[in-house]
């Protein structure tokens, strides 16, 4: 453990003197977030349906982590607000790991972990090599029953605890007139990209949230020479990477600050390697493909749930000439991409919202929970 993990761990510890003067509140929800520090995804929505109920009372701790000096500075402190917050709430409701949980969290405190990825291709949580053993989860929402072993073993929970509900940000993508309607805007933001055809690379992060990250991608200046001008590449990295410009062709486009879905509405084929917003998009049955170049050092090193080579529903490319060969072949069975689809989205009905909302009320209704 780190001097500045040690500091942290002693503090928090001194402060569990007050759990005697520290009420749980019956009717208290918290939201608590490291990725963004603002409302939103899940938590917007469920923020707002549970607002309408008019019988919650609603906090956040929403802070956007980052590794610089002045970012640990700030996460030390937002612990502590973290510390009081989580141990007077009935509910804890996560979209990241949390330390004060795992370490701090008393008896009769419920969390539900809502998960921010729609699915599970690399190893993660208690399957790696980390800070700090992940503990006292309650609930685990997950969007197929195919999860259920991983995200038992990741958060360290059975399975039982582990809910299928589906993914509520998923609930968009079968809603046709949301997407069209994402369409014309984005088309109105890029007129460049208007009688092109559009390509959308979206990356996993590789490195670690709290030690940093590795910038390694997809050479996309090469790409687009090999594709060329009917071709417009679109790029988004991970939120926690927003920042980052990896080319500035002019038919390379950074969209970081997008959301992912809008982008989904005018992509028509789509990149990714090792990240489980391949789940998402699956939703949308559009050409996918894989750019695994490092695919086995990356199952060394981080390893893989699932049978990498046997389970995606595209071509696994290497290079970058092989991602282009397969986009001018244009020869993708879209079959696999709807199998996959429904083998790993349990419901495809676009109600997940309503079903991670009763869950909550049930665990809110509960006595001595």
């Amino acid at each position: 453990m780190y001097w500045k993990e040690k500091i942290l761990y002693i503090t928090l510890s001194l402060l569990k003197v007050f759990f005697p003067f520290m009420k749980i509140r019956s009717n208290k929800i918290v939201f608590v977030s490291l990725e963004s520090n603002k409302l939103e995804n899940e938590f917007k929505m469920l923020s707002k349906q549970l607002m309408r109920d008019n019988q919650y009372d609603l906090q956040y701790v929403l802070f956007k982590f980052d590794g610089t000096l002045l970012g640990t500075v700030k996460y030390f402190f937002v612990c502590i607000h973290q510390f009081f917050e989580i141990n007077t709430s009935k509910l804890v409701i996560l979209d990241y790991n949390n330390y004060v949980v795992s370490k701090f969290k008393r008896k009769g405190v419920q969390v539900l972990q809502l998960w921010h990825a729609s699915g599970a291709i690399k190893k993660f949580g208690n399957e790696t090599k980390r800070d700090y053993p992940i503990a006292n989860y309650d609930y685990v929402i997950a969007n197929s029953d195919q999860f259920k072993p991983y995200y038992a073993k990741a958060f360290g929970v059975s399975e039982q605890q582990v809910i299928v509900t589906g993914i509520p940000k998923c609930d968009c993508l079968y809603n046709p007139e949301y997407l069209e309607s994402r369409k014309i805007k984005i088309i109105e933001k890029y007129p460049q990209i208007q009688n092109k055809k559009k390509v959308l690379y979206a990356p996993t992060f590789r490195g670690r949230i709290t030690s940093g990250f590795k910038n390694v991608y997809m050479d996309l200046n090469k790409l687009h020479e090999l594709l060329g001008e009917e071709y417009v590449i679109m790029y988004k990295l991970h939120p926690l990477l927003k920042n980052h410009i990896i080319s500035n062709h002019p038919n390379i486009i950074c969209c970081n600050s997008e959301n992912l879905y809008h982008l989904f509405s005018i992509t028509d084929y789509f990149i990714s390697d090792y990240s489980a917003i391949i789940f998402d998009f699956s939703i949308m049955n559009k050409p996918m493909i894989f750019y695994a170049f490092d695919l086995d050092k990356y199952k060394e090193e981080t390893g893989i749930f699932l049978d990498y080579l046997n389970e995606m529903p595209g071509p696994v490319c290497y290079n970058e000439e092989e991602v282009a060969n397969s986009i001018l072949a244009d020869e993708f069975d879209l079959s696999k991409i709807e199998v996959f689809c429904r083998k790993y989205h349990k419901y495809n009905d676009g109600h997940s919202l309503s079903r991670v909302l009763t869950l909550i009320k049930d665990i809110m209704s509960k006595d001595g929970a």
